[in-house]
């Protein structure tokens, strides 16, 4: 079986540059108990530390700056069960875009708050369905019917360029090369830009 290879290239300096002010370097922190535990030296990427929690506002924010004046102007739309939604929900906010907002139903309370809180008065939470899928596909049928951009959690190439400026941050950080980086697989678009 042949892969088709992309031939998209990635511009992870562009997206870091596009960052700025956005979101936070976070620091590469040596975990004391990890090391000791595995007898090396574990190192953990503190994206906790970013204003939405998490490394999403890079691929979010990255995806929405890439958007025409046209397409801004008529929004964006996202699916997301939590932390994407604030991403977008926050780069709504910066770029003063309307955005509505997908969720499943069952999403906890705190973070149909935490979207809220960080998309103000630019974001509308739609909660619909009961599984993210279920929430995606209505999103999508919005995002058609109503001419707007969708903004993907992890299957775009701006927004894996966000993401990827993660790996260029630990690139930068280490003291050397490190013999191994260990990504969580969602979606596949950290694992895909750090990689």
């Amino acid at each position: 079986m042949m892969l088709k290879q992309s031939t998209y290239q990635l511009d992870v300096d562009g997206a870091a540059e596009t960052l700025k002010g956005v979101s936070v370097v976070t620091p590469l922190h040596r975990n004391k108990t990890w090391s000791d535990k595995t007898n090396c030296d574990v190192y953990f990427k503190r994206e906790d530390l970013q204003i939405v929690r998490s490394y999403k506002i890079r691929g979010a924010y990255n995806k929405m700056s890439s958007l025409s004046p046209e397409e801004l102007k008529r929004g964006v739309v996202c699916a997301s069960a939590g932390n994407h939604a604030q991403g977008v929900a926050h780069s709504c906010a910066l770029l003063q875009v309307n955005g509505t907002i997908f969720m499943p139903v069952p999403t906890p309370k705190q973070k149909l708050e935490q979207v809220a809180m960080f998309g103000g008065q630019f974001v509308q939470v739609v909660l619909e369905g009961d599984t993210f899928d279920e929430a995606a596909e209505a999103a999508k049928r919005f995002c058609k019917e109503n001419e707007m951009s969708f903004i993907h959690p992890f299957n775009d190439p701006k927004v894996i360029e966000g993401q990827a400026t993660v790996g260029r941050e630990i690139m930068q950080q280490s003291m050397d090369y490190p013999d191994y980086v260990f990504v969580p697989v969602g979606g596949g678009g950290l694992a895909s830009g750090v990689a």
